[in-house]
């Protein structure tokens, strides 16, 4: 058997789905008739060299090693894309050569210097650089060989940008205009490249594996998204005329690479032994949902801030003899890629990845685990333990030959460039650590971080949360009224100050501030909902919860739900919560699947039970016995949830709702 693993950053199904329906994405199409497809949970932070080392690695960043998009360069001199030297465990095709198997890796993030296994491997660096090094390909010896393919597929590129961006030149008139066409074409050009080296590595009969990764929609995205129909009020007429079909484009352009990737790969020929992987890292936000940027060109949150356009779920498809046609699964993550590739090729996955085997779509069992591989003896492909270091370590050791006068000081800045990385690095070790429910392991991360930059919102309220889910209420007060001193007006830090208040029992105190919090978003409603119903307000309550569920804000608290189940799909208030989201939205089907999935995970859940009998009749009739059910016994908490979907019962018009029980009184 052979696997096919590609890689579309950025890859959404809301907008594949439309492109599907029209006949426009007929590679796709057919790859999703013969297998399966699902939503791909993506992980936090949303970061495109951290989600891609753990699809290829099983295991969370902070496992794996890579963080960032850069890291300091050992000898000094400033800064240099994530390497494969720092890459703390093995990665797919380090697995597959200890078993014997034979593997290619194509503009794999995180992959210079190309790691000596028993395959071709073009790095990431190799198509970024204009004059790649020798390191950044294996075999070395291949370079100039390599280097003249990649030469020669520029003609193939301009086609491709002229396709891309058919705009007579005379009309770029502006200068952001002529920036922006070229950046778009500069991207269609890479693209194309790595397409073009690609096609002769799947034409070759001589792999178990081919890796090929683009960015090209998620980099398209950043780039021309806010020029998508329909048109923004920060948008021109012309400028969506210029711009508005470029990510349209881009997925047709993928599309016709999928195809002709398949062909050469030879997907119908040697006698159907080949496995389609299709993934993304996360989705991409689009129509309404389009964040309202600023400031992007500056700041330490630039990072941050480009990550808003990434939504929680990516695309997957299979396909392949072992595959179940049609399967779904509502619960695959980027995490799970791995254990299901080793499965597909036969090989077991290993106990201590942070994924799994996504059996229920695959026909035959898996191989039972094994406990580990990075236990395994023997021949990886790795590069040797010397040349494998952490940046930071190496940089620290620069620095201390620098000031002993060993050797001359760095260039002006460049130091604070490698503080900056350094701390945009250990926050995001810290927004994994938290975001994975291992908030107690983030606070020594974020604590010097508070303290280095005291007026960094993030870093303190990330700081604050991690306290409170630890049960250091205390600690989170202080830090959070150290904060509101600088800057009062944060609401967000103002609602954890609240929480902890009512962690350490001072409700008058917590009273008293409620005033000060203007609520904008239906995150902030439910928070204070959640707060006014610990304080035995039930009206206020009441208000925060329709609030933050009725009418256009539905579609945000669902997106809300969407984060939750990127973190966890075993949460069932998650999936409940977003059932009466798509409930309020009038998408009756999806909430019931929702419901569903809630039920499965807690099936005696009084307010699920309600909300699924709702959704299927609103007669007074079938729901009565779920009303007349004895309420929560004494000293145990109250049904979550239940006083939203009775709102949601009585927005429909059903008999004597008002008469059950809502215990509005949070634990």
């Amino acid at each position: 058997m052979r696997l096919l693993l590609l890689g579309w950053d950025g890859a959404d199904w809301d907008l594949i789905d439309p492109l599907l329906d029209s006949g426009m994405l007929p590679h796709l199409a057919g790859l999703v008739a013969r297998g399966c497809r699902a939503p791909l949970a993506s992980l936090e932070p949303r970061l495109s060299p951290l989600l891609w080392t753990s699809a290829v690695t099983g295991v969370t960043p902070d496992r794996h090693g890579i963080l960032n998009f850069v890291e300091p360069a050992p000898d000094g001199q400033g800064l240099r894309l994530a390497s494969s030297t720092s890459r703390r465990c093995r990665a797919l095709w380090n697995l597959l050569q200890l078993s014997g198997l034979r593997s290619h890796v194509v503009n794999w993030y995180a992959t210079h210097p190309a790691e000596p296994i028993n395959g071709v491997v073009l790095s990431n660096q190799f198509f970024q650089a204009s004059h790649p090094p020798l390191q950044s390909l294996h075999p070395a010896e291949q370079h100039s060989e390599w280097l003249q393919a990649r030469q020669a597929a520029v003609s193939a590129a301009a086609a491709t940008r002229a396709r891309i961006l058919p705009v007579d030149p005379a009309l770029l008139r502006q200068p952001e205009d002529k920036a922006l066409s070229q950046a778009l074409g500069a991207a269609a050009e890479r693209a194309e490249t790595i397409h073009q080296l690609s096609l002769p590595l799947a034409a070759r009969n001589d792999w178990d594996a081919l890796l090929v990764f683009h960015e090209w929609i998620d980099v398209a995205g950043h780039h021309a998204m806010a020029y998508a129909p329909p048109r923004q009020p920060h948008i021109s007429t012309r400028q969506q005329r210029l711009f508005g079909g470029v990510i349209e484009a881009v997925y047709r352009e993928q599309d016709r690479m999928l195809g002709e990737l398949l062909a050469a790969a030879g997907e119908t020929g040697h006698d159907g032994d080949l496995y389609v992987i299709l993934l993304s890292d996360h989705g991409f936000h689009h129509g309404a949902s389009r964040p309202k940027l600023s400031g992007v060109a500056l700041g330490d949150d630039r990072a941050e801030q480009e990550a808003s356009w990434h939504r929680p779920f990516g695309i997957l498809a299979m396909a392949g003899p072992g595959i179940r046609p049609g399967a779904q699964t509502p619960a695959a993550s980027l995490l799970d890629i791995t254990p299901t590739a080793l499965a597909l090729l036969g090989l077991p996955a290993g106990a201590d990845m942070d994924g799994r085997v996504l059996t229920e779509l695959l026909q035959a069992d898996p191989l039972a685990p094994i406990p580990g591989w990075e236990l395994l003896s023997g021949d990886a492909g790795e590069h040797p333990a010397e040349q494998r270091l952490d940046p930071f370590e190496a940089h620290e050791a620069v620095k201390q030959l620098i000031d002993l006068g060993y050797l001359a000081a760095l260039p002006p800045g460049h130091s604070d460039r490698v503080a900056f990385v350094r701390r945009e690095t250990a926050f995001n070790c810290a927004v994994v650590l938290a975001r994975s429910g291992r908030c107690a392991g983030a606070i020594p991360w974020l604590e010097p971080l508070v303290e280095q930059q005291p007026r960094q919102a993030r870093y303190a309220l990330l700081l604050v949360e991690c306290l409170l889910a630890s049960g250091d209420a205390r600690a989170a007060l202080s830090h959070a009224e150290a904060f509101l001193q600088r800057q009062p007006l944060c609401g967000a830090i103002r609602l954890q100050q609240l929480q902890a208040l009512l962690a350490l029992n001072q409700q008058e105190q917590a009273r008293e501030l409620l005033p000060l919090i203007n609520p904008g978003s239906a995150a902030e409603h439910l928070n204070l909902a959640e707060i006014h119903a610990q304080l035995r307000q039930p009206q206020a309550a009441d208000e925060h919860y329709r609030a933050a569920l009725a009418g256009s804000q539905a579609e945000q608290a669902a997106e809300h739900c969407l984060d939750a189940h990127a973190l966890s799909l075993q949460v069932p208030e998650a999936h409940l919560l977003l059932a009466l989201c798509l409930a309020w939205l009038e998408m009756s089907e999806e909430a019931a699947l929702s419901c569903g999935h809630a039920l499965a995970l807690q099936p005696q859940s009084r307010p699920a039970l309600l909300l699924q009998a709702g959704l299927a009749d609103p007669g007074r009739e079938r729901l009565e016995p779920l009303l007349a059910r004895e309420a929560t016994p004494t000293g145990q908490p109250p049904e979550r949830l239940l006083p939203e979907v009775l709102h949601w019962l009585r927005s429909r018009a059903v008999d004597r709702i008002d008469s059950a029980p809502v215990p509005l009184d949070r634990p």
